[in-house]
């Protein structure tokens, strides 16, 4: 949509980005990290090599655990809010956010329980209009 990213992070450096999204741009760049950040089972001790990015499909691993069942839901609330009624979408730097946001949507107890965006839209209206 046009719209640059400016924190106060290193991470983003050109383009100022509206008080009302600039809380929610922190806290994703730092549920980004972690989500980037090699769990210990993903590091080889005997390996030479620096720590590489994770590839874990969850926050704790592989498998969907208690943590993304809360998570997710309010996480792809927000994704979908954002995106219809302020005109921001996540930013594509944050790999490990749009990696989870994408194994979500193939794990089946996911996909199936979360609401549509049409109807997440729906629910939000009233509060999304008093913002603007």
């Amino acid at each position: 949509n046009g719209r640059s990213l400016r924190t106060d992070e290193p991470l983003f450096p050109s383009v100022s980005v509206p008080a009302l999204e600039k809380g929610l741009v922190k806290a994703l760049a730092k549920l980004d990290e972690y989500l980037n950040s090699a769990l210990p089972e993903e590091i080889d001790e005997n390996s030479a090599e620096d720590v590489g990015l994770s590839t874990r499909k969850f926050l704790d691993g592989n498998d969907l655990t208690l943590a993304d069942c809360n998570l997710l839901p309010k996480l792809h609330i927000v994704q979908v809010v954002s995106r219809k009624y302020r005109g921001f979408e996540f930013p594509k730097q944050f790999t490990g956010i749009w990696r989870y946001l994408e194994n979500a949507k193939d794990c089946e107890e996911f996909a199936h329980t979360c609401p549509k965006d049409e109807e997440i839209e729906q629910a939000y209206a009233m509060v999304a209009k008093a913002l603007k």
